[in-house]
């Protein structure tokens, strides 16, 4: 842990919440971590064990309470991020790009306008840390102006993992009747086995023409690529949720509350049983449509070499797999299935580049690793394809209020 004085920066003020409650709000179950206890956070309580598994196998969003960690102390970090976007310079910047292309690797700067949604460029930035990049060998690949921040920001990413995240490993562990280490063990070391990455960003307004074509959405409907991904709730109304009825629905602002959603590769491990989030960020509300949106997210990663087959010891998982093969096409070549590394920096790569089509559904579809990825637009469908697999579902109107009530 660090014992150094913290640096003097500014303080992040969060912006005010807005005073529009017309909101379709989505109904998530809420976890109070404190509930979680022992040494190696393996006392949980059944009703928890219930509660998580009802959820994440249905939605896979939940809030999470009483966290550990002092509100001061997450308002620092948000402090950190604005100081990030706000005093790094335009030349360090560009020295620290992270190369997703190539590399297929979100550490380091991403600079606006990299993502695309019908020709519309994103205006988001982000520095992300790597868990292995916190070495001093390594610390060099940011931004001088955070040098003396690295400390702090390595710290709040180890409370990210060896608490927050183990305490959720263990739980869905339990949900999939497995030991309660399973997950647990698939995700340990990080700075020596892991992609973990510590994410600050910022969603800048975007011009009203880009919002009129694009119907507001600021971050196409998606699922992250991830295991679980915990975000560090605040005020600006932007993140909407599909839920299982197919509607999309606004996710609260909890002041010190987390919200946590599942990626893909939890769901390949549980062979489809608990789902990977869809998700997406629209415009905000008129009255707090000129702020900046501040975001600080971990995304938690199994390690590198971890395949993501399912994990069949578990009942649940194998009555889930059944009549599914996730990974067909790759079988059919001769490959194995990808590793959490391989899919993560297949879909880095992949994301945002304008390579995928629309399909009958309405939603933009693209095969990575020789899976069907989908993209969620604003459609009427009578079926959508996840991951490979079909379904009916009722339409997916978006419920988000209209463009003209952005700006």
């Amino acid at each position: 842990m660090s014992t150094s004085a913290p640096l003097d920066i500014p303080a992040w003020n969060p912006p005010a919440p807005s005073k529009n409650e017309d909101f379709d709000w989505a109904p998530l179950h809420t976890l109070d971590l404190s509930l979680i206890s022992g040494d190696n956070f393996e006392e949980i309580p059944e009703e928890v064990v219930k509660q998580v598994g009802d959820a994440f196998s249905k939605d896979g969003f939940v809030y999470a309470i009483n966290h550990g960690l002092p509100y001061e102390k997450v308002l620092r970090q948000f402090a950190i991020g604005q100081y990030a976007f706000d005093n790094v310079t335009d030349d360090e910047k560009k020295r620290c790009v992270a190369d997703m292309l190539n590399a297929g690797s979100f550490v380091g700067y991403k600079p606006m306008g990299h993502w695309q949604i019908d020709g519309v460029k994103d205006r988001i930035e982000q520095l992300n840390f790597g868990s292995q990049t916190f070495t001093p060998e390594k610390r060099a690949r940011f931004p001088e102006q955070m040098q003396p921040l690295i400390d702090e920001i390595h710290d709040f990413a180890v409370f990210n993992h060896d608490v927050i995240l183990r305490k959720i490993l263990n739980v869905l562990s339990l949900v999939l009747k497995l030991p309660v280490d399973t997950l647990w063990n698939l995700s340990k070391e990080p700075e020596k086995r892991g992609l973990d990455l510590l994410r600050y960003a910022l969603y800048r307004p975007a011009p009203k023409e880009d919002d009129e074509k694009v119907s507001g959405v600021r971050l196409q409907g998606h699922t992250d690529f991830n295991s679980v991904s915990i975000l560090w709730s605040q005020p600006i109304t932007s993140l909407e949720v599909l839920m299982p009825d197919n509607k999309w629905r606004m996710v609260r602002h909890r002041p010190n509350a987390l919200v946590l959603n599942l990626g893909d590769a939890m769901h390949f491990l549980s062979g489809g049983y608990l789902k990977q989030t869809i998700h997406r960020v629209v415009a905000p509300p008129e009255d707090q449509a000129h702020y900046n949106r501040l975001g600080l997210f971990y995304f938690a990663l199994f390690n590198d070499d971890v395949p993501l087959t399912p994990l069949t010891d578990s009942p649940l998982v194998r009555e889930a797999y059944k009549g599914r093969n996730f990974f067909e096409e790759r079988e059919k070549q001769g490959l194995p299935a990808p590793t959490a590394g391989d899919w993560e920096r297949m879909r880095v790569r992949a994301y945002g580049q304008g390579n995928s089509k629309k399909g009958k559904d309405g939603h933009d579809h693209e095969k990575i690793g020789g899976v069907d990825v989908t993209l969620y637009n604003n459609v009427e469908s009578k079926a959508k394809t996840q991951l490979g697999r079909t379904e009916p579902l009722p339409n997916t109107a978006a419920t988000a209020r209209p463009v003209a009530a952005v700006n």
